[in-house]
């Protein structure tokens, strides 16, 4: 696939207006990651992964084999593993964080 890849870690309502909003832009392909928490999230557009990465590493490996371009963190406030994960897996892979 071509064009910009870009990762949301959600689970906010914040989260699935950004992925509406990226979806209908073209060259655009946005993945938002759940953590499955929630028995029935309602689903963001675009593609969706629901699961842990397995880690700093395992989000790392994720971004390089998926190619991401961009990691948002749109995680809530109280989820601070997985914000310290994207930190350090976009720091190991030079991928942009917001």
């Amino acid at each position: 696939m071509t064009g910009t890849h870009i990762l949301i870690l959600g689970g906010t309502a914040e989260a699935r207006q950004l992925a509406t909003e990226l979806a209908v832009l073209g060259g655009v392909r946005v993945t938002t990651s759940l953590a499955g928490r929630v028995a029935r999230p309602r689903m963001p557009a675009g593609d969706v992964r629901i699961g842990g990465f397995g880690g700093a590493e395992g989000l790392a490996a994720w971004l390089r084999a998926q190619r991401v371009d961009a990691v948002v963190d749109a995680t809530h406030p109280f989820a601070e593993v997985i914000s310290s994960h994207a930190a350090r897996a976009a720091a190991l892979t030079g991928t942009p964080l917001v």
